[in-house]
């Protein structure tokens, strides 16, 4: 089996972004890279990665993700998030190109290595927000990937669950990764504040499992996303040697891993979350 991935989200300035370094985790999406509707293809930035320049990252999360690269993490921000709404989205709808240059300019000018979509916007797999998702996200997709290529650069996406449960009436991902999937390198899948999911081990596995069949799909190019705490999502909270022992080790005896990802950083104020998934998926290294 290949490596695993370990990505967490950084969103919140309680815990120094450098001590990622010395953690087992392998990815970091910083959060988040956004726009608005009076200027739906200019980026700007939101949370603790943003400073009081426009479209700007702070210095200290500049330092960081120097020190983050030369310890071998690979850094990447985040577009889009749950504040971004069907109005803006309405907004960037076939300027996908124009935004995609944009981000991708972002991205080459920060030296980051890479970009993570995380789109949340169901009305628009219902029909019910003027414009069409699967369309936009394919659209977003390729631009991106012709913008950075895959030889250097990481593009993901964070999909929740019912967008590729198949009947769900919102599996308008299913489409997405049929044809664009081969442009993506894996899903971060937010399998929380979504029940059935939230907080049942065993529905995630079966769930996992039967993504890993999807067109373009494997469970190299799927994460199961967690929150790190209860306060971190609305629902979905699972302890972690519940996560190690129930979702994590199901997996692994199926040979089907590709990895975890946790919302948030700056919640695992011990580092024992980190810590516990990092033994779990084999990337701490025995003393």
């Amino acid at each position: 089996m290949k490596n695993p991935i370990l990505l967490t989200y950084y969103n919140a300035s309680g815990l120094p972004l450098e001590h990622i370094a010395e953690l087992p985790y392998t990815h970091v999406n910083l959060a988040f890279i956004l726009v608005d509707e009076s200027n739906p293809t200019t980026p700007k930035l939101d949370g603790a990665i943003a400073s009081g320049t426009p479209g700007q990252l702070t210095d200290n999360v500049k330092k960081a993700i120097k020190t983050l690269q030369s310890k071998g993490k690979k850094v990447l921000i985040s577009f889009g998030g749950a504040s971004m709404g069907s109005a803006v989205y309405k907004q960037i709808a076939g300027k996908e190109n124009e935004l995609a240059v944009n981000l991708a300019k972002f991205v080459k000018d920060n030296k980051l290595n890479g970009i993570d979509i995380d789109w949340e916007d169901t009305a628009a797999f219902q029909g019910n927000a003027g414009y069409d998702g699967v369309a936009f996200l394919v659209n977003l997709t390729k631009a991106l990937r012709k913008h950075l290529p895959n030889t250097t650069y990481f593009l993901t996406h964070a999909p929740q669950p019912p967008y590729l449960e198949k009947g769900s009436g919102m599996d308008g991902y299913i489409q997405v990764m049929k044809q664009a999937g081969k442009d993506i390198d894996w899903l971060n899948v937010q399998f929380y504040n979504n029940p059935p999911w939230s907080g049942s081990p065993d529905t995630i596995v079966k769930s996992y499992l039967e993504y890993c069949k999807l067109p373009n799909l494997s469970w190299e190019k799927l994460l199961v996303g967690l929150p790190v705490t209860q306060r971190d999502a609305g629902s979905g909270y699972i302890p972690v040697d519940d996560i190690v022992n129930k979702i994590i080790k199901p997996l692994q005896k199926a040979k089907k891993m590709g990895g975890m990802m946790n919302w948030q950083y700056s919640s695992d104020i011990d580092y024992v979350w980190a810590d516990k998934i990092g033994s779990a998926l084999g990337l701490i290294k025995e003393k």
